[in-house]
């Protein structure tokens, strides 16, 4: 493991197993959990409250301070005193033998070691809550949530992950929207993650605001742009076409947000003689498509749909004289794990396109 890196583990008897980590006690009492990374060492903290362990409630309270970056502040958003606060603050560093927040002009500030604490606590306490929701909800129930951006996502994808959950009911939240729109569901937790396909401009942006957002981006894979047309169109069967070839015909896209501007922005000012002479927008997948099969138009796209619009009479053909890549990824908030289901429709996309499972 590099010397950065976190890990966690966490478990719970006659749930999860982890004999090999440090400080594995089989006599641990049901309610009782092990926090053990690193950077911080072994941390037990349990639903009661014995003295010298840390409660997940108080968990909660470094995090909404870390997030308020005050304890005054906090103390308003939980309806808990300061003076309790400040307490579990110091406490905590006490065990600890270091500080975790420090003073600075705009109020309280993480350290590095503390900043390591809030991410494990944020991931403790998403796990925890998953744990209490799977306990109160019913054993034959499963929900997918996901989102996807400039792609469109196969069919049978979806068919194969329901044949493989066998539970008596299978909620799926599946959106189609923008770069932008993904960002959002999983910041709202309206979505566990999102498939997105960004080019070389707007991946530059999105993992700027990932950082700033505390989300984790994960590249799949990369490749040139396609151009899209129906299998009628006049350019069709070409196996590359040119910008200048493309700039008579209708170009449909959809709708725009701040990464779709960025990178057209940007693109105008390295390529500012290629502009389309029209440009139909819309906002949903369907006319989307519709536009390109029944009218004497084109998208612009990427090699991973390229199977699913054939099935539509949509021909693809590379971009060339585009020295810009595309690039597939995948967003979640850098707190929380993957949930099961989350785990088991993404190494299905995996395989469905060829990708390592690294």
């Amino acid at each position: 493991m590099d010397k950065g890196t976190v890990r966690l583990e966490l478990f719970r008897r006659n749930r999860l197993h982890s004999p090999d980590l440090p400080g594995y006690n089989r006599n641990i009492e049901k309610e009782d959990y092990i926090l053990f990374s690193k950077e911080i060492g072994m941390l037990k903290f349990t639903n009661s409250l014995p003295e010298r362990n840390m409660n997940l409630q108080q968990l909660r309270y470094i995090v909404e301070i870390a997030d308020s970056c005050s304890i005054t502040k906090a103390s308003k958003k939980l309806f808990v005193s300061q003076p309790y606060l400040s307490k579990v603050v110091s406490d905590f560093e006490a065990r600890a033998k270091k500080q975790i927040f420090i003073r600075c002009r705009n109020g309280l500030e993480l350290t590095a070691y503390g900043q390591k604490v809030y991410l494990l606590a944020q991931s403790i306490i998403h796990q925890m809550d998953q744990l209490g929701k799977e306990e109160t909800a019913q054993n034959d129930s499963v929900r997918l949530s996901f989102s996807a951006a400039n792609l469109i996502i196969k069919d049978s994808l979806l068919l194969d992950y329901v044949s493989t959950v066998h539970a008596a009911q299978i909620d799926i939240d599946f959106c189609e929207t923008t770069i932008s729109g993904c960002i959002k569901k999983i910041e709202e937790d309206v979505s566990e993650f999102a498939i997105v396909v960004a080019d070389d401009f707007q991946k530059t942006l999105l993992t700027s605001i990932c950082v700033r957002k505390k989300l984790e981006w994960i590249e799949l894979d990369e490749g040139c742009p396609y151009i899209h047309f129906h299998r009628k169109h006049s350019l069709a069967n070409q196996d590359e076409i040119h910008m200048n070839h493309l700039m008579s015909y209708v170009f449909v896209r959809l709708k725009t947000d701040e990464f779709t501007v960025f990178s057209r922005k940007k693109l105008q000012d390295e390529y500012p003689e290629i502009t389309a002479q029209r440009c139909i927008v819309v906002n949903h997948y369907h006319t989307y498509l519709s536009m390109v099969k029944h009218n004497a138009a084109f998208m612009i796209g990427n090699k991973w749909q390229i199977s699913e619009l054939e099935k539509m009479g949509i021909q693809s053909a590379a971009f060339s004289s585009f020295k810009h890549k595309v690039h597939l990824m995948i967003l979640k908030k850098q707190s929380t794990a993957f949930s099961a289901e989350a785990a088991r429709w993404i190494h299905l996309f995996k395989n469905s396109y060829g990708l390592d499972e690294t």
